[in-house]
C-alpha cells in the first residue's frame, strides 16, 4: 500500500473514530510527508465503516497495528490515561509514537513514555497543535529575538465554559479516576503549554484550584503563581465556569509587551526602555512611558494539525528531533501536577514536582473522588 517508503512515513491513527480521529484524519490527507495506513478503534461497526470509507486497513487490535510492516509511526488518540501503555507498546514494536495532548496523567508516566522513546531511539512527539499557528510562530519568534526585551511579568487565562451537560455525556469527564483532573489538564493544557513555550519554565508554583460551578469531582477553576528566577511572576488561570470564553497571554518586558487576545496578536513598543524611563523621570508622578503599536497580527483560521503531523513525520524521515518532543510535551505536564499539587497541599511547590508525593495524591484523590475539603 505505501507507494514510496522513503518519502513517505506510514501512519496509523489509534481512537480513529473519537472526537479527535477526524481533524487528524484530515490533516493526514493533505500531507505527502506521510500515508495512511490504517485505523484502529474500540467499536468494531463504526471502525469498519470508516476504514472502508477510506480505503485503508481496519485493525481489530494494538497487535495488528504494531504487526504491519507498512506502518512506520503511530497517532495516539485515545483518551489520556491510556496514553502512556499505548506508548510503551509502541516503543516495544520499534514504532514511532505522535501523542494528542495531554501526552499523559502524570508527570511519572510522561517521564516513562520519555524513557521508552530514548530506549528505543524512536520518535516521541506531542501534538501541541497551537504552537504551529502563524500568531504564534511569531509571537515565539519576536521574543527570542529580543524585542520585548528581558520579561519581568507574564499572565495567562484560557477560559472555556462548559456546561454540566458536557460532563455528563461521558462516563470519563470530570473524574479523577478516568481524567486525572479538569480544566487544567484537559481544557486548558493547549494554553499551559502555550505560555512556557513563550516564557520558560518556573522554578516554582503556588496554586488554587476549586470545584465552583459544576457536580464533578476534578476542578473547574485553577490559578497560579509561577516563579521564575530573578524574581519574576507568572499568573495562570484556567476555568471551565467563565462566560464569555477567553484566550489571553500578556508578556511585558523592558521594551514593550507582546498582547494575544483570542489569537489577535498586538506588539506594543515601548519608546523609551522601562529601566531607563524610570531613572530619567524625576518629577512627572503619574506619566508612563510612552508606546506605540509596532506589529498587529490578526487571527487565522490556519488548520494546526496538518502542519504539527506533517513536522512530526518530516522529522522521522530527516532524522531530527520534532518540534515539540517528548520532553517540551511533558513541561506543561509538570506545571499542571505543580498546581495541583500546590492547591491541594495549600503551599508552594518546587518543580520539577516530587513524583512519589504527586502520585501518591493522585491515588488519594481517585479513591475520594473529591478536592479535599480543606481547601
Amino acid at each position: 500500500m505505501k507507494s514510496n517508503r522513503s518519502s513517505r512515513v506510514g501512519l496509523a491513527i489509534i481512537g480513529s473514530t473519537g472526537a479527535i480521529g477526524g481533524k487528524h484524519l484530515d490533516a493526514i490527507s493533505q500531507l505527502d510527508s506521510c500515508e495512511l495506513i490504517g485505523v484502529h478503534a474500540r467499536r468494531a461497526e463504526p471502525l469498519k465503516s470508516q476504514a472502508d470509507s477510506l480505503g485503508v486497513r481496519s485493525y481489530q487490535t494494538l497487535s495488528e497495528v504494531f504487526g504491519d510492516s507498512d506502518v512506520d509511526a503511530v497517532v495516539i488518540a485515545t483518551p489520556h490515561p491510556s496514553h502512556r501503555d499505548i506508548a510503551l507498546k509502541a516503543f516495544e514494536a520499534s514504532r514511532h509514537v505522535l501523542v494528542e495532548k495531554p501526552m499523559a496523567v502524570t508527570p511519572s508516566e510522561a517521564d516513562d513514555m520519555i524513557e521508552g522513546a530514548r530506549a528505543s531511539r524512536m520518535h516521541l512527539g506531542v501534538l501541541f497543535n497551537n504552537r504551529f499557528r502563524p500568531e504564534a510562530l511569531k509571537m515565539h519568534d519576536l521574543i527570542n529575538k529580543g524585542v520585548v526585551g528581558k520579561i519581568y511579568r507574564a499572565t495567562m487565562t484560557s477560559a472555556m465554559f462548559r456546561s454540566q451537560d458536557y460532563y455528563d455525556r461521558l462516563d470519563w469527564r470530570g473524574t479523577w479516576d478516568r481524567e486525572g483532573g479538569g480544566a487544567l489538564i484537559n481544557q486548558g493544557i493547549h494554553a499551559v503549554d502555550m505560555f512556557l513555550w513563550l516564557t520558560g519554565m518556573p522554578q516554582g508554583v503556588f496554586g488554587a484550584i476549586r470545584t465552583l460551578k459544576h457536580d464533578i469531582e476534578v476542578e473547574d477553576y485553577a490559578s497560579a503563581i509561577l516563579e521564575y528566577e530573578d524574581g519574576v511572576l507568572g499568573t495562570i488561570n484556567c476555568d471551565t465556569v467563565q462566560a464569555p470564553n477567553r484566550q489571553r497571554i500578556e508578556i511585558y518586558g523592558e521594551n514593550g509587551a507582546l498582547i494575544m487576545e483570542d489569537w489577535n496578536v498586538i506588539l506594543h513598543r515601548l519608546k523609551t526602555p522601562l529601566q531607563e524611563f524610570l531613572e530619567q523621570d524625576k518629577t512627572a508622578e503619574f506619566v508612563a512611558p510612552e508606546t506605540q503599536i509596532e506589529l498587529s497580527i490578526p487571527s487565522s483560521s490556519t488548520n494546526t494539525h496538518a502542519p504539527a503531523i506533517d513536522d512530526f513525520c518530516r522529522s522521522i524521515l530527516g532524522g531530527r528531533p520534532p518540534l515539540v518532543t517528548g520532553e517540551e510535551g511533558a513541561k506543561s505536564q509538570e506545571v499542571v501536577a505543580a498546581i495541583t499539587l500546590s492547591g491541594c497541599r495549600g503551599e508552594k511547590v518546587p518543580i520539577p514536582v516530587d513524583r512519589k508525593e504527586y502520585d501518591e495524591l493522585v491515588e488519594l484523590l481517585r479513591h475520594d473522588r473529591r478536592l479535599p475539603s480543606s481547601i
